[in-house]
Parts: structure tokens; sequence; C-alpha cells
């Protein structure tokens, strides 16, 4: 049997090596052995898997390669932004998040914190909170944190924290919900130019893009089915409810593009870190997409991902990976309703038994009209509302039945936990995670 590149390469380098005693021999093919590993390209083990906890990978479209978190971090040295993606109910992603604003505030020693989880009109907020004006509990309040975005926030607080504890300016990069449902509903030629927060017209999404959140809109949506015929995925280009499915998330991706490029222009000699969910992040789509189309270069993408994480998952996905184990995936919530609009809010058609709705004593017939004290104009707007609800969290609703309001609660039960290999999504019936 001949010999494996890799052992003729130890045989020349033992070959070369002077007189010396044995031990330090030893210690000299150990050591490059370890340095050859470094250099090869990862190989997936029988399950597909190739990432052990707490490493760093390079995810190259031709293949994955082991790295540091020096190498990682020599690499964004020069950078202009660094996006780091989340599943936002991930924890473990989270102090991912604070251990990397650590390494980058160490290197570059000025940084601006962009965050999704803030819309552009609590800014000043946000400001009073850096510089010591506010309380948790006030900033909580005055960023309408239960209304807006409503996970944890001791997910969070540990990052804003960390801002305030440096002096780091926070920018708020999200824009309001109903613009995004708007967009949703209608289209974005359909937005009055007053109603677009200053948003500019989003490049075109990739193909690719489209492909992937073709399958979340299909996926998900509690009141659309795929078409089944063979020349389905044509049908479903064509079907003007995904067109504005499409439309909102670039407008999404968009709003938080435009707020880090106007970060970036405010302040020069800082080095932009947007904290955003990973599905507005991998394959280089949606913000860098955006970023690039802005004229924003040297973006560089760090993702989490699960240690059941296929090589094949993860060729192109972004930059840098890093490995944490055990990506615990929570079933989203599911009120249990098939909808139609119905002009002012949305009507239900039908309630499947044994589900939320039922037991919440919602009926067919109901048109909801408020959810989470937010007014419902479409059937979209309760998608949206029930994507952003928590598990085992409580959400209020009016519904008008026979001519009268009712107050109506909706009580999702307690995440049943269970691990998905390579997803790091939190809220699966949304494509921003």
């Amino acid at each position: 049997m001949g010999e494996t590149p890799t052992a003729t390469l130890l045989s020349t380098r033992l070959h070369q090596l002077p007189s010396m005693p044995k031990n330090a021999i030893t210690c000299a093919l150990i050591s490059l052995i370890c340095y050859l590993c470094l250099l090869s390209p990862l190989r997936a083990d029988d399950n597909g898997a190739c990432l052990q906890r707490g490493q760093w990978v390079l995810p190259a479209q031709e293949g994955v390669a082991r790295s540091t978190a020096d190498a990682v971090l020599s690499a964004a040295r020069t950078a202009n932004v660094v996006l780091l993606g989340e599943a936002h109910d991930d924890a473990d992603h989270h102090l991912w998040q604070l251990q990397a604003l650590g390494m980058l505030l160490g290197q570059r020693g000025d940084l601006v914190i962009g965050m999704e989880m803030f819309p552009r009109r609590v800014q000043a907020a946000l400001d009073r909170w850096i510089a010591g004006q506010l309380s948790e509990e006030q900033l909580l309040e005055q960023t309408d944190w239960n209304r807006v975005w409503r996970f944890d926030p001791e997910l969070y607080l540990p990052i804003l924290r960390f801002a305030r504890l440096n002096r780091i300016r926070v920018v708020a990069l999200n824009v309001e919900r109903s613009l995004i449902a708007e967009t949703g509903n209608a289209g974005w030629d359909a937005v009055a130019p007053e109603r677009r927060e200053g948003v500019t017209d989003p490049a075109p999404a990739p193909s690719d893009y489209r492909d992937l959140l073709r399958a979340s809109f299909f996926m998900h949506g509690e009141h659309r089915e795929a078409p089944e015929e063979p020349d389905g995925e044509a049908s479903q280009a064509e079907d003007p409810a995904f067109e504005y499915f499409v439309q909102a998330q670039l407008v999404w991706d968009r709003a938080f593009a435009q707020a880090i490029a106007e970060a970036s222009a405010s302040y020069p000699q800082s080095l932009i870190v947007g904290i955003i969910g990973s599905g507005h992040l991998r394959y280089g789509h949606g913000v860098p997409h955006q970023l690039d189309a802005l004229g924003i270069g040297n973006t560089i993408v760090w993702l989490p991902a699960s240690i059941d994480t296929g090589c094949a998952e993860l060729a192109g996905i972004s930059d840098a990976v890093f490995a944490i184990a055990g990506s615990e995936r929570r079933e989203p919530p599911r009120l249990g309703v098939y909808l139609q609009d119905s002009g002012d809010g949305a009507e239900i058609r039908e309630v499947v038994p044994d589900s939320v709705a039922a037991t919440a004593g919602l009926a067919a017939g109901d048109r909801i009209v408020s959810a989470a004290g937010v007014q419902v104009r479409s059937s979209n707007d309760v998608i949206a509302i029930v994507r952003q609800s928590y598990p085992g969290t409580w959400l209020p609703m009016t519904v008008t039945r026979d001519g009268k309001d009712i107050d109506i609660i909706a009580r999702f039960p307690a995440a049943r936990r269970a691990v998905t290999p390579g997803d790091d999504s939190s809220r699966a019936a949304e494509p921003d995670d």
C-alpha cells in the first residue's frame, strides 16, 4: 500500500530532522501533526457533523476548515462592519455575541453596536441608557420592549450592560412592524413615502435568496399551502402574496442595512457591529447584500451554529462560524386557526381541534380585530403577532362575534424542546431567525 500524502510529508520532515534526543523528536512529530490538522479541511463524521464545541471554522464553498479566534479576529482587523447572527431565544448565542463583542473591542477599541431589537423611534432612550440616565426597568419601558420585541430581556441585557459599561453607542436598526406588515399585505409600491421611515428601495433579491424565502413562506404560513403540481415553483413565484412576502423581507433587510450605513458615515473611525437574526445574514443574502448595494464594503459575517450542523449546510454560509453545543429548538407557537381577510380584520375560517385557539374559545366566523394591543387589519397581521409570541405566554385578543366585541386570552403552552441538527432558528415561522 502506498503512502498517503500526509504520511509522505511526515516521513520527509523526520528525515530532515537533525540528530536530537528521542523525546525531542517525539515533540516535533506531535507539533507537526497538530500543524497539519489545522491546515486540513474538516471531514464529516458518520452523521454528517463536522463541528466541535467552542471551535471556530471557516465555511468556504470548497470546504470547511478549522480556525482559531486569533485568526478570525485578524481577518476582521480592517472590516467596516461585522454582523453577528443569532437565534433570538438561544441564550448561548447571546453569550457568544458578548464574547465576540469583547474580542472586537479589544482589537479595535472603538465600536458602535446596532441592534435589530429596537425600532428607530426609541433611539433617544438608548442614548439615555448609555449615558447612565435610565435604570434597566426604565430602559425596557421607554423602548417599548414588551410590545415590540417581547423576548426575555435577560437574553439581551448583558449586551446592553456591556455597552453601557464601555460607553459604546447602541443604534436602533429596526423599523415599525406596521411598515413590514403593510408591505407584506399590499407590496412596497403601495406604501406611501411618508410611511416608509426613510427606507429606500431595496436591491432585488438574488434567486438563491428567493428560494430560501419561498421555502419559509410555504412551510410556515398558517393560511397558505404550497401547490403540488410539477410546475409548482413557477406558480409560487407568481403568487402575489409570495411576492409581497419577499418585498417585506427585502424592506426589512434594507432598513437594517441603511441604519448600519448611516452609523458608519456618522462614526467613520468606529467598527459597526450588528446584532441581527441569522436569517438576515446567511449566505451573503439579506443585510450583507443590501449593504453592498449601498456601497458599504468589507462586511464580515460571523454566525453561531450547533455542533450537529453538517459540513454541507455550512458551505458558504458566512465568513466564520462558532460551534455551540446542542442547539435546542423551541417549537414555535401555533394559534391553530385558518384565516381569511375580511376587509377590516382577519376572519377565522376554521379552528383546529385541541389547539390553543380552541382552548381559548375562538370559533369559526370570529373576526379578530386586535391582538397584543395591536390593531389587526389582515390575516398577515395575526400571523406576524403569533410569530412574535413566546412559548408559555398569553396573547390577549379582541374578536367581533355576532356584532359584539369579546376579549379572549390565548395561552401558548410552555415550549417542548428538541435538538434539531443544523438549525439555529428559534422561530421557524419567521425567515429572519
